[in-house]
């Protein structure tokens, strides 16, 4: 399930020659608890900004994609 949240950070990283983002987001509903997670570039739509609003879809926690909405 996609629940709505917001981008507050999005720091690009190499690892091991691969594109990886450190996200700090908040979902919509909860927009006081900021939440982190480290995804790989095949999970996220190209350059990620701050005040993006977004969609996250999860399986347990773990992040499975992050699409721009709009």
């Amino acid at each position: 399930m996609a629940r709505d949240a917001i981008i507050h950070r999005a720091k690009p990283y190499l690892l091991h020659g691969e594109q990886y983002y450190e996200i700090l987001y908040s979902y919509t509903n909860e927009p006081d608890t900021l939440r982190q997670s480290r995804t790989a570039h095949d999970y996220i739509y190209p350059n990620p900004q701050e005040g993006d609003h977004v969609l996250i879809e999860a399986v347990l926690n773990v992040i499975t994609e992050i699409k721009k909405k709009g």
